[in-house]
C-alpha cells in the first residue's frame, strides 16, 4: 500500500517512467503484499525498495514532499531518501504483453 502512494504520487506529478528495484512500472503492472515480499509484475522483491521515476524533478519532489503527503504520512515509520539524477535509465518492462479482449483498431474505424 505504501509503495502504492509514492507511486500514485509519481505519476499525479508528472512522472513519465516509473521503476521500482528496476522493475518497469506500466499500465498493467501489480504491486501485492505477498507475504515478507512484494510482487512486482509477479517478481518478489524485500526491502529496501528503490524506486526511480523520469520527470521534472521540481515537479516530482515537490508533489512527495506536500504537506500532510506521502512523505509526511511514510517518514515517521521509513527511511526516506530522494536524490537527484541527471542522467537516469529505467529498464524496459520485461514482461510479454498479452490482450485477450482489446484489439487493435484500423485507422479511420
Amino acid at each position: 500500500e505504501d509503495l502504492l502512494k509514492i507511486v500514485n504520487e509519481l505519476n499525479a506529478s508528472g512522472a513519465e517512467a516509473i521503476s521500482i528495484n528496476d522493475e518497469r512500472l506500466i499500465a498493467t503492472s501489480e504491486i501485492r503484499n505477498a507475504g515478507k515480499y512484494i510482487n512486482i509484475n509477479t517478481n518478489s522483491y524485500s526491502v529496501p525498495f528503490k524506486i526511480a521515476a523520469i520527470g521534472d524533478p521540481e515537479t516530482l519532489e515537490a508533489g512527495l514532499k506536500l504537506n500532510g503527503g506521502v512523505i509526511d504520512s511514510l517518514s515517521p515509520y521509513y527511511d526516506i531518501t530522494i536524490l537527484r539524477e541527471d542522467k537516469l535509465i529505467i529498464p524496459k518492462y520485461k514482461g510479454v504483453l498479452k490482450f485477450h479482449y482489446a484489439r487493435p483498431v484500423k485507422e479511420g474505424k
